[in-house]
């Protein structure tokens, strides 16, 4: 009978340990949200641009997400909007290429940056509300000539977010558009390859128990991509995770982040039926990517030609 009293002890011991850790796992809230916020060049329209970064600034203030990665913020109405944002997010990074050196904050930097002053930044940077510990630059080396893209310091940033006790790594990135059906092939290819440079970002700088995630818009047709698969069977979003070695999630049935039919700023540059899913929320390791939300546009002025996505990372 002792015995017997002693076991049950021991169990309700471990079982009471048991408790804390299940606990101890952790959850941060991530918003990827194209901005369509060109560079003057492209879009000399400035109050328009001014017009949707308040818009956008309404957004991402309701959703209150952890942490934030923007894309397609090139404009000046788009760093204006960063700095309006500093009380909710204190901890951001400088924008992707905007400069090929550590100098504004990078931890380092690395791929094919150019200084040439016919290419413009990247358009990515990443707003938190937890501390950013790291934050390493990537411009890709694999870039598609004669694209728009082609003169963009297009590439992503790796940060090392300090949240809850622990640390999650996020890439956020925006990967080579595609510009007319005889691109589509090619410029697939090229996003493969982009997805290949940010595993090896990942591997030089993340320790191997660390989780990483990855959020942006990353121009994998979702939809259209299922149905051309390559020698595996394996749609155009399975191929990119195979690349990666992770997941890639995006909104769900019925669910577009790019949709002519309801957004007339996406209608401007696609067909008025073109409807597919761009923006994803993802992982490389270790941690668990929940359900992937889109975020309607409540009235008013529409923000970008995107819709955000929304995740909770659990790591």
């Amino acid at each position: 009978m002792r015995r017997t009293a002693l076991l049950a002890a021991l169990v309700a011991v471990l079982t009471t340990i048991a408790v804390p850790a299940q606990a101890a796992t952790a959850s941060v809230s991530v918003l990827s949200f194209n901005l369509w916020q060109l560079p003057w060049i492209a879009n000399p329209n400035t109050s328009d641009k001014e017009a949707r970064a308040q818009a956008a600034e309404k957004v991402i203030r309701t959703q209150s997400a952890d942490v934030v990665v923007l894309e397609e913020a090139f404009s000046a109405q788009a760093e204006s909007l960063r700095s309006r944002l500093i009380d909710a997010y204190p901890f951001q990074t400088p924008l992707v290429g905007q400069s090929c050196s550590t100098s504004p904050g990078w931890t380092s930097v690395s791929g094919n940056c150019s200084n040439s002053p016919i290419v413009v930044n990247g358009g990515v940077t990443v707003l938190s509300r937890y501390p950013i510990t790291e934050q390493h630059q990537l411009v890709y080396r694999n870039s598609y000539s004669g694209t728009a893209d082609y003169l963009a310091n297009k590439g992503a940033a790796l940060v090392r977010i300090f949240a809850h006790g622990k640390a999650l790594w996020l890439v956020g990135t925006h990967l080579q558009a595609d510009e007319a059906p005889d691109t589509l092939p090619k410029a697939h290819q090229i996003r493969m390859a982009q997805l290949g440079e940010l595993r090896d970002l990942a591997a030089a700088h993340v320790p191997a128990a660390d989780p990483v995630a990855i959020a942006g818009d990353l121009n994998i047709e979702y939809w259209a991509g299922q149905g051309r698969r390559d020698a595996l069977g394996r749609s155009q979003s399975e191929q990119g995770e195979a690349v990666l070695g992770g997941t890639l999630r995006t909104a769900g049935a019925g669910e577009y982040s790019f949709d002519a039919v309801t957004n007339p700023d996406a209608a401007k540059s696609v067909p008025a039926t073109y409807r597919d899913s761009l923006d994803y929320v993802g992982s490389l390791r270790r941690a668990e990517v929940g359900p992937v939300q889109l975020v309607h546009y409540d009235g008013g002025t529409i923000p970008s030609d995107h819709y955000p996505v929304r995740a909770e990372i659990h790591y």
